[in-house]
């Protein structure tokens, strides 16, 4: 106190004026910790239901609850001709299909490793609204699969997805596909742009229209429309699965 009053005036309103702006500096610093901690807080909400949602995905089944009912496999099918396999996978494709192109490999593996355990069925689905060449690719595979070289074509097909997907006409660069796969030229111009071929095709994406198909690549395991694999250990998980049921 006596120290207070030998202070005039003007510096006991500059000593108050200190201590208020002390306490305001303070009020800040609190606010702004409050802050810092609901941000954290709501990261933390977020990162948790991030990480509830990957829980989800991976947790979820990978099938449907339901079968299919789609064509039964029959001549006229692109297969790999094994008889009496245990596993039937179909996959319904489009060659201009980047996802498509993506599975092709795993599914190229899939296949090696269980040689002669598998009958594949590849079913042309055209994207005809979204994909420009998906009709004449698909006629190229089909040209191809004439000469039993369907498999090849594919490949080349996918592999060179960018070279052909947006040109008005990819028709000479199929036959030159042709030409490095030695195919017959002739047949396969022939083939390319047959009626016959053409048909096929109309008749393969209709049937997977009515089968309930929306997209592509899809994927029917023994009759179960499956959740596309992440992987070819996830995709290896279901073949497994279906050899080892009794």
């Amino acid at each position: 106190m006596e120290n207070e009053q030998k202070l005039t005036k003007a510096q006991k309103r500059e000593l108050r004026k200190q201590e208020w702006q002390q306490k305001a500096e303070a009020g800040k610093k609190q606010d702004q910790f409050k802050k810092i901690a609901m941000w954290v807080g709501a990261a933390l909400v977020v990162m948790l239901a991030i990480a509830g949602l990957a829980w989800l995905v991976n947790s979820s089944p990978t099938t449907s609850s339901q079968p299919v009912n789609v064509a039964p496999v029959s001549d006229k099918d692109i297969t790999n001709k094994v008889v009496d396999a245990k596993v039937t996978l179909i996959e319904y494709a489009d060659f201009q299909c980047s996802a498509c192109a993506s599975y092709n490999p795993i599914i190229k593996q899939i296949l090696a490793e269980y040689e002669g355990k598998i009958l594949f069925i590849y079913r042309n689905f055209p994207l005809t609204n979204i994909h420009r060449n998906a009709v004449i690719s698909a006629q190229a595979g089909l040209a191809a699969h004439k000469q039993g070289r369907f498999s090849d074509m594919a490949e080349t097909l996918y592999d060179r997805q960018k070279d052909w997907e947006n040109l008005s006409d990819p028709t000479s660069l199929f036959i030159d596909y042709a030409k490095e796969l030695k195919l017959d030229i002739n047949k396969f111009k022939n083939d390319l742009n047959s009626e016959d071929t053409k048909n096929f095709i109309k008749d393969s994406e209709r049937e997977a229209l009515a089968e309930g198909m929306n997209s592509t690549p899809t994927f029917v395991l023994n009759g179960v429309k499956i959740k596309n694999p992440n992987s070819y250990e996830d995709f290896k998980k279901l073949i497994d699965n279906e050899l080892n049921k009794k």
